[in-house]
């Protein structure tokens, strides 16, 4: 009955694809949309299968943690009804709830806390609702998951074309599939919910300064709130270029230097007060972070472990930052590590460092987009360096830095001439 159920909500969810405006363009076909949810979904399929019958233990594995987690809370319903939804909608401070549910979950708690909220809640929350309808069949919850990063990578699209236009087929080949984001981004963990809230964050702002609408308003506070929740720091990295955005956006020169440079400001004053009103420093939270995996690298063997430079303050942050970057671009090796799924993204790597040679090759001389070019390298970078500053294995590495491969896609399509690569290159112009 589960698998039958997940046959009917993929229709179901089809359906609504095909009849939404929202999963539609003047340029790329109808079916190319079915066709990447449905991509996704059976990537969901073969990451839960690998994860089932490769990767046996359930404990260890961010799909089925969660997952068997949220048992726990959805036990509730055929008792406590009231409890269960109290759970569910973050009603249940104090000890009834640590003590006769949150305690017996393995991953509610963890044993090493450095965020400024726990990113656990959430994905245990969404398995728990979802249990309503699935009959426990995991398969149900993939489906769901991907209906939601599928609506903020379709939304990122957008926030995109205008600056693409009129080489759509180029840009949705590169926020959709991009290997690591239609495997990773498609699996039952956070990513699904961060690709959401980074797609609906760019999409409804820009609608917002375009016109007003209330609708965008609320689509803009869901996706922060989906981010802040699933990984804060994502949007930390994101502060930079949404307020460079919004004043280039308000300004009537125009200005790319001014615009990020206010911003740069407005983000080190902001932190500086707060690390002198209540010690926040970010120097010392990456330098936590970077512990944190270190201890959990001995703890669980990690297979894919890997050196990285060690932290200790905030020197030793800014001198390895460039070890940062290049790990998190260029590795892992094809040669580092046997994983099937971290090969993919060794795969990957080869696909990026060949934009990159287009991007000096085929160069763009002048373009009035420059200023997108920059802030998704602000992005990038930045999400880059804390990753490849406080992740010691390749199974996480290739995970975190997903957010920011559609930012990096389009950054270097942005900075290559396509209609030169069109004319030297004809077999190109089906796909650009």
């Amino acid at each position: 009955m589960g698998y039958l159920l997940t046959i009917f909500y993929f229709i179901i969810l089809l359906w609504i694809i095909y009849k939404s405006d929202f999963f539609s363009d003047e340029i790329i076909p109808k079916k190319w949309f079915i066709g990447i949810f449905s991509l996704k979904v059976l990537s969901s399929i073969i990451l839960t299968l690998i994860y089932t019958y490769y990767y046996t233990d359930r404990s260890t594995t961010d799909i089925y943690k969660y997952f068997d987690d949220s048992k726990i809370m959805f036990e509730s319903i055929h008792s406590k009804p009231l409890d269960f939804f109290r759970m569910i909608f973050g009603l249940d401070a104090g000890d009834y709830f640590r003590e006769n549910y949150y305690s017996k979950m393995n991953f509610w708690y963890r044993n090493y806390e450095t965020d400024i909220v726990s990113d656990s809640h959430v994905i245990i929350r969404f398995n728990a609702l979802f249990q309503l309808i699935s009959l426990g069949n995991i398969y149900v919850h993939n489906v769901f998951i991907n209906i939601i990063s599928f609506i903020g990578l379709t939304a990122l699209f957008k926030f995109f074309k205008p600056f693409l236009f009129p080489h759509l087929k180029v840009l949705f080949i590169g926020v959709f599939m991009v290997p690591s984001v239609l495997f990773w981004g498609s699996g039952l963990l956070k990513e699904g919910f961060i690709l959401f809230g980074i797609g609906m964050l760019f999409y409804s702002l820009q609608q917002l300064l375009i016109h007003y609408k209330w609708k965008y308003l609320i689509f803009l506070i869901l996706g922060i709130f989906s981010i802040l929740y699933n990984k804060s720091y994502v949007l930390v990295v994101l502060i930079i270029p949404i307020f460079s955005y919004i004043f280039y956006q308000k300004s009537t020169k125009k200005s790319i230097l001014k615009s990020v440079g206010i911003s740069i400001v407005l983000f080190c004053f902001t932190w500086f007060i707060l690390w002198i009103t209540i010690g926040i420093n970010p120097f010392d939270l990456i330098v936590n972070k970077h512990q944190e995996f270190l201890e959990i690298n001995v703890l669980f063997e990690s297979k894919s472990a890997f050196e990285i430079p060690g932290l200790t303050d905030t020197w030793s942050v800014l001198i390895n930052t460039p070890t940062a970057w290049f790990n998190t671009i260029f590795r892992p090796f094809l040669w580092e590590n046997r994983s099937p799924l971290v090969v993919i993204s060794a795969i990957e790597n080869f696909l990026f460092f060949g934009l990159i040679l287009l991007a000096f090759i085929f160069p763009k001389k002048s373009s009035k987009h420059w200023f997108i070019v920059l802030l998704c390298l602000i992005f990038v970078l930045s999400l880059f360096a804390i990753v490849g500053l406080i992740v010691p294995n390749f199974g996480a590495l290739v995970r975190y830095k997903v957010p920011a491969l559609p930012f990096f896609t389009v950054g270097l399509l942005l900075m290559i001439d396509l209609d030169k690569l069109k004319s030297r290159f004809k077999i190109l112009n089906s796909f650009v």
